[in-house]
């Protein structure tokens, strides 16, 4: 029995270059505003007083945030209005840039009219019947129990807007880990030239065949987990499905 691997393709900004260049150039999610009046209560992964939206959107950037939470006019020393004109010349715009975005029916959002709450994915995900997880740094993926072979697989990822999992990074891999099963493959896309990589995670004696569907699986020991890649020749078999949403 396997499972597949969803994530997104993004757009590329030129077709004038050969397909690592094109790797390169993707674009990543935008972040897009969520709720007004309202910020997240998510792990906070680091915070900045910033100038403006377009400040705290490149403080969330360069922290790999999944979504982040923008104040503005924020009291900071935390005192009463006891000195009127000490507390206004405090206040400045704050931006907390979040581990992880709001992931079911926004139920971590909390009222507050001085934030606006900003996030790469929508208030609602259709996860297809199957669980969202949110892996820091990487994204929303879907983790479902539908058996279906590697081509069913790769449709039901698309119909969720997402495609089979680009996994050419340890921290896709290491934030995977928990959720897969060394008893269980889950298929991902490796289609990408390995080439246009550093980054290797076959298992033993893998590749065993140059040409087959990948999936991945975990290995114990010490109670540490490591993930690997292995190629299977199944594209009949039917699996389990793992989808990274858009």
């Amino acid at each position: 029995m396997f499972s597949v691997l969803l994530i997104t393709n993004f757009l590329l900004d030129s077709s004038h270059c050969d397909r690592c260049c094109a790797i390169n150039l993707r674009k990543l999610p935008s972040y897009k505003l969520n709720r007004i009046g309202a910020r997240s209560d998510e792990t906070i992964i680091s915070r900045k007083i910033v100038h403006n939206l377009y400040e705290c959107k490149k403080f969330a950037a360069s922290r790999k945030a999944l979504a982040f939470n923008f104040g503005l006019n924020i009291n900071l020393n935390g005192s009463t209005f006891r000195n009127h004109l000490r507390n206004e010349a405090s206040k400045r715009n704050l931006c907390q840039a979040l581990q992880c975005p709001e992931i079911y029916n926004s139920s971590s959002l909390i009222r507050d009219k001085n934030y606006r709450y900003y996030s790469m994915y929508p208030n609602y995900i259709n996860s297809g019947g199957g669980t969202i997880v949110c892996v820091p740094e990487a994204g929303l993926f879907i983790l479902s129990d539908n058996n279906l072979n590697y081509t069913q697989a790769q449709m039901f990822c698309q119909k969720l807007n997402g495609s089979l999992a680009h996994v050419i990074s340890e921290e896709r891999m290491n934030g995977l880990a928990k959720y897969l099963s060394h008893k269980i493959p889950r298929y991902v896309g490796l289609s990408e030239p390995l080439l246009c990589f550093e980054y290797r995670a076959w298992g033993i004696r893998e590749p065993s065949n140059s040409r087959g569907c990948v999936a991945i699986l975990t290995s114990s020991s010490n109670s540490h987990v490591t993930p690997f890649w292995r190629i299977f020749n199944l594209e009949l078999q039917e699996s389990l499905v793992l989808c990274l949403e858009n």
